[in-house]
């Protein structure tokens, strides 16, 4: 039968710990986490040095690196996210509990309840979308980890500083992110055979658009990192907010420096001579807002559609002339197709030296044409049911369960997946809106259930890059046939799909870095040109794209941005 819903009494829980107990738990973790509006805002005399708007991948990260790097000074940090809190890691490190990703939706058709628990829509637009995960953590709790470098020709149009930045700091991220050693995840004889054999075929047949071969960049640890610890797991930067909250915790509420506050959704920032003076929230349907004084750094991190929605809401950089506008434009997105192959075992394994258990095998192929980069993640299993990410990216906490399903990986076919991801470029001269390009404005027709209008979003694509996702699709299908021996008896096509623009969660460059505000919205730093204590910490950051998952990009960026938040904060000269 359905439960009855829990309410709030208004008596304080005694005796302490005043950890709530519901029909069927304790709310214990999320109450170790977070905070009330009043605990945090109410809390001693001390205003906030930084305000981090959302707690998803990069806003998680960036409050984490404010707290430790501000010990020193004491810097005072408050979180605000509009979800509540949900898990303390990645849902894969966790056995099938049931946390689920919903399937796209057109944003007019959003019920305007959160599907599976926590996913909403909070714009409209002119494709399908799955929208955001409202919860403490975000998405960084469901994403897939796949975690490469941009390239140096991706970064072409990037300022100087900020490449540097990056190639000094990339290699740090990807011990962050257990991406360094890409061996310790992934391995086995499938794995040094199909690796094998995608390397000669890269290397020795032209005419393919293949580039190279390369270690599965999975952002997950497989091994202790040092004697006597855990690994890291599969990423999520939650885990790292959640131990400097915890860390900050040891302190009285009038001493302590960093508070997370949930169901706190900022509708507008306020803005007096050129910078935030005031933090506009709703809480728990309640109108709030906590003054900002000019030292204090607010980071915008709610990914770029948010982030650019909240921006254009708060301070557009035309508000006169919004042809002008900046803002909004130079969106890019990512083509992805899914392409699933079965191929006969002995086809793929000619010398017959694979076991007949097989565990599975994950690498990346880069490739390129004159129009642009793509690259091609490619995993395999026996899996009989034809699924080649059945045994990659699971918890198994039973031992009998394991053997079972390595036992199963015996077919005489093996399934290989290919998701090519193609890129898109942005386009910074066109006014917003117009007919034909990507961008993101405020929708005249629409407001929200806070009365601030939505974000609107079009995705569209041009001729040139429709014509790289097709040879995209075509290198991977020759790619699959070479490893099949080139005949068509050895090989079955089971699917082919491509994706929705909407569905990769990519969208980027609305707010893009530059030195000049002429022709940038953000600097070198990721602050506003035009606003002088805000910031922002997300892939809306980026000049491009290139046709990489933007999450190592981004979280490198994050950790600049933090130091230029903190120097900010204690009146230091900021990084180049």
């Amino acid at each position: 039968m359905p439960l009855n819903h829990l309410t709030d009494s208004g008596q304080p829980i005694e005796p302490s710990p005043d950890v709530q107990r519901t029909t069927l738990g304790l709310d214990a973790l999320g109450r170790y986490v977070c905070s009330t509006w009043d605990e945090a805002t109410g809390s001693g005399s001390r205003e906030f040095d930084a305000i981090v708007v959302g707690a998803g991948m990069f806003g998680a990260y960036c409050a984490d690196r404010l707290f430790r790097w501000g010990q020193a000074a004491r810097l005072k940090v408050l979180v605000l996210d509009a979800g509540a809190f949900l898990l303390p890691m990645h849902i894969q490190n966790l056995p099938n509990i049931g946390f689920n990703v919903p399937r796209a939706l057109a944003p007019s058709a959003d019920p305007g309840v959160a599907r599976e628990l926590v996913w909403g829509i909070p714009w409209r637009g002119n494709t399908d979308f799955v929208g955001q995960a409202y919860c403490i953590g975000g998405k960084s709790l469901y994403w897939g980890g796949w975690c490469p470098r941009l390239l140096d020709d991706d970064l072409a149009d990037w300022p100087g500083s900020v490449v540097s930045y990056l190639r000094q700091n990339y290699s740090l991220l990807e011990q962050q992110t257990g991406v360094d050693v890409r061996t310790d995840f992934i391995q086995g004889d499938l794995f040094e055979l199909l690796k094998a054999r995608l390397s000669a075929i890269v290397g020795t047949t032209p005419g393919l658009n293949l580039d190279v071969v390369e270690d599965p960049p999975l952002a997950v640890q497989g091994q202790s990192p040092a004697s006597g610890l855990f690994s890291f797991d599969k990423y999520s930067s939650v885990t790292s907010l959640i131990e400097a909250v915890r860390d900050a915790a040891r302190e009285p509420d009038p001493a302590r420096r960093l508070f997370i506050v949930p169901n706190a959704h900022v509708t507008d920032l306020s803005v007096t001579d050129g910078a935030v003076s005031a933090i506009n929230v709703n809480v728990a349907g309640i109108p709030r807002s906590i003054p900002v004084r000019s030292g204090c750094a607010v980071v915008l991190a709610l990914g770029t559609i948010e982030s650019t929605r909240l921006a254009l809401t708060s301070f557009p950089t035309s508000p006169t002339d919004p042809s002008q506008e900046l803002m909004g434009r130079n969106l890019m997105a990512h083509w992805r197709s899914n392409i699933f192959v079965r191929i006969k075992r002995e086809a793929l394994d000619t010398t017959l030296s694979l076991p007949s258990e097989l565990q599975a095998a994950a690498l990346l192929v880069r490739g390129s044409t004159p129009l642009g980069r793509f690259h091609i993640q490619i995993t395999a299993s026996a899996d009989p049911g034809g699924n080649a990410d059945a045994m990659l990216f699971s918890m198994i906490p039973d031992i009998d369960q394991l053997q079972q399903m390595l036992a199963s990986q015996r077919s005489g076919w093996i399934t290989l997946g290919f998701r090519g991801v193609s890129q898109h470029f942005g386009e910074k001269q066109q006014g917003v809106p117009n007919p034909d390009g990507r961008w993101i404005n405020l929708s005249p027709f629409e407001t929200d259930e806070f009365g601030r209008p939505r974000a609107y979003v079009h995705l569209t694509t041009t001729s040139v890059e429709d014509e790289l996702a097709d040879a995209m699709d075509e290198a991977i299908l020759a790619l699959a046939n070479r490893l099949a021996g080139d005949d068509p008896a050895n090989i079955q096509v089971v699917s082919r799909v491509r994706d929705g623009l909407g569905t990769t969660y990519h969208e980027a460059g609305t707010l893009w870095m530059g030195s000049s505000p002429a022709d940038s919205v953000t600097d070198t730093n990721g602050r506003f040109h035009h606003i002088a204590n805000a910031f922002c910490a997300d892939q809306a950051l980026f000049p491009s794209v290139g046709s990489v998952n933007p999450t190592l990009t981004g979280l490198v960026l994050t950790r600049k941005i933090a130091a230029a938040a903190m120097a900010l904060a204690t009146g230091a000269i900021a990084p180049p």
